[in-house]
């Protein structure tokens, strides 16, 4: 575990795992936990987070790409909810 990273951002991680069809590995749980996080800093910000930026947090925090539309329905539908 990174230890820079909030445990949140791991429960996190759990939930989405539980609802994304492409099975997230052990390996990934790191990378996709420092991924909501600078994902959700930004949103708390009331920061605009643009494609580009997307992609720039997702090469910061090691997350594959292919996974960026699928976390960022996770946290629209999480948002909705």
């Amino acid at each position: 575990m990174n230890n820079d990273v909030s445990l949140k951002y791991y429960d996190i991680v759990d939930e989405y795992a539980t609802e994304t069809e492409k099975a997230v590995a052990e390996n990934e749980r790191d990378a996709l936990a420092h991924y909501f996080q600078l994902l959700i800093t930004r949103l708390n910000d009331n920061e605009e987070i643009s494609e580009q930026a997307q992609q720039e947090m997702a090469r910061e925090a090691g997350i594959a790409e292919e996974r960026i539309d699928d976390v960022a329905d996770f946290l629209n539908r999480w948002g909705n909810e």
